[in-house]
Order: C-alpha cells, then structure tokens, then sequence
C-alpha cells in the first residue's frame, strides 16, 4: 500500500510545473530558512552520489554561493526546492564551470535538463565560449551529459586520508631524507574570506627550492572553527625534478599538520586518473580512493 501511495505522489509531482528562478544568496545569511533548505538538498543529492562524503556547514557552503562570480538558480516544485545548479564565471579564459543537483526523489523528471537549458542560456548570454560541469561517476549526472552530447575531459579521483592510520615517526623519516641541492620552505596564512573559504580558514604551503626557484609545492586549507578535515592540493615537481620530491614535499606537509593541528583528523585531495605517479605516491602515504568524478565540457562554440 505505502508503495502505491508513493507513486501516485509520484504521479501528481509530475504534473506540477517545475520553476526555475535566479536566486541570490548575498542576499541570505548563512543560518537562513531559504539556505538551510538548499543546503538540506544539495546535502541529499550528495548522500547519494557519494556515499559517506561530509557535506560542507551551511556557512562554508553559504561561502561557495555568495559571489560575485558565482550565479546560482533554484528548481522549485510545488514550492519545494528540487534542484540547485550553479555557474562560476571565469576571470580570464572562457570557460565557465557549473553544477548541478537534483533532489533524489525528483531525478529522472526533467529537473536537471531544465537546469542546464538554464546553465546554457546564461553562458551563451555572456559570449562563454565552454562549460565545464562535475558530476559524480556513473550517476544519473553522468548519463545526462551523455545524453546532452558533452564531451568528457578528465575523471579525477577523489581520495581521502586518516592521519590518526599514519604513524607521525614513519613521517619524521621521509620529511628527514636529504635531497642535495633542494630544501623545503614552510608558509602558514589566514585566508580571507571569499569563495569556498571562511574566515579564520589557515593555508599551509610546503615548498621545494632549487636555488630560488620553487620546483614543487603542496598546499593544504585547515578549516575554521576546528574542523577536522582538511583540503590539499598538489603542484609537484615536474618531470626534470622529481627525485623523490613530491614523497618529501607531502610527507612535510602531513607532518607539520600532525605536530600543530591535531584537530584535523582528515586530509582529502582529488587526482587525475591519468596522474599515475601521483596516484601511487598518495596511496603510499594512505590515502584511499573515496569516489571518482568525471569532467565534461559543453562546446558553445563562441568564436
């Protein structure tokens, strides 16, 4: 019985007209009904996208929306926020990169396809000449891209790390080898708040030098407030310095995050599928492969 009930709700929903409205999140604070409820959807569609991934607050989540850059529309069914898609402009080439989140009970209705004609529109609107969209591997996302004819660019791994499963000595001994003619440069900075950051958010950069020249670097954001998870991203040593350099580099970093932040107890990084060094040097630290992501691009075919 409660089946049949559920799809003859099922059965009226889709008969009530989806509404697609630009929305401006500068114009809500972050504890707002308004953001607390798209937050409570693009937490939903997470969940079942990725599995086990932590949704950002809705004050860091209420960050990534609120700027300048960033456009943000709402697809609202019988009042009820269904979908959310978002477009950040570029600040210099011409490819935008967007998002889009279905709720999981309202997939497969035309919802993400109302968006993206929504997503086009504008970007055809500002002369882009591209998009980029993310979307999570194999999803009901994915085959709507291919559906739509994108063309896929990349798929990234989305890896994570518990420092409390690495063993600070093993850490002292990899950050201790020597690399003659190379040295290892530490910089922490308050970030200002801004997109995707909060502030009182620290970025730690771990550097190596050849002379005066940075060859390698990794660069981790430690959330606010005491969060716990922390977020990397690698810029190693090209093909002519790499010696073992980017192991070093990391482990540097993992270190210094062991010995002056204890609060974090997760460090999560996204790599190339293609990267396979990259790949082998984040798995021998620890790190595991949480899910994968593909990137398409739509051509808009601006001269």
């Amino acid at each position: 019985m409660a089946a049949v009930t559920r799809g003859l709700e099922g059965a009226r929903a889709l008969r009530v007209r989806v509404r697609v409205a630009r929305v401006r999140p500068e114009r809500e604070e972050p504890d707002g009904l308004r953001v607390l409820a798209w937050h409570a959807l693009v937490a939903a569609s997470t969940a079942l996208d990725t599995p086990g991934a932590a949704p950002a607050s809705p004050a860091r989540f209420h960050a990534c929306l609120n700027s300048k850059a960033t456009l943000v529309w709402t697809a609202t069914r019988a009042g009820r926020v269904v979908g959310l898609a978002m477009l950040r402009l570029p600040a210099a080439s011409g490819t935008g990169r967007a998002q889009v989140h279905v709720h999981p009970d309202h997939r497969r209705r035309g919802v993400g396809g109302r968006l993206v004609d929504t997503l086009i529109t504008e970007a055809r609107a500002r002369d882009l000449h591209g998009v980029i969209v993310t979307v999570p591997a194999d999803g009901s996302g994915d085959a709507l891209c291919v559906k739509r004819g994108l063309v896929r660019l990349r798929t990234l791994h989305h890896l994570l790390l518990s420092l409390r499963d690495v063993h600070p000595g093993w850490l002292d001994e990899m950050a201790a080898v020597e690399h003659p003619g190379y040295r290892l440069t530490e910089t922490a900075q308050i970030m200002p708040p801004g997109r995707d950051t909060l502030s009182g958010d620290v970025l730690l950069t771990v550097a190596a030098e050849h002379g005066r020249k940075v060859v390698g670097c990794t660069e981790v954001v430690v959330p606010a407030g005491g969060g716990t998870r922390a977020t990397q991203f690698d810029q190693l040593p090209g093909d002519g310095h790499r010696l073992g350099l980017d192991l070093w580099v990391k482990a540097a970093m993992l270190r210094l995050l062991y010995g002056r932040y204890p609060q974090v107890t997760q460090v999560v990084t996204d790599n190339p599928e293609h990267d396979a060094e990259l790949l082998d040097v984040n798995r021998h630290l620890g790190f595991r492969m949480h899910h994968r992501v593909h990137e398409y691009r739509l051509d808009l075919g601006a001269d």
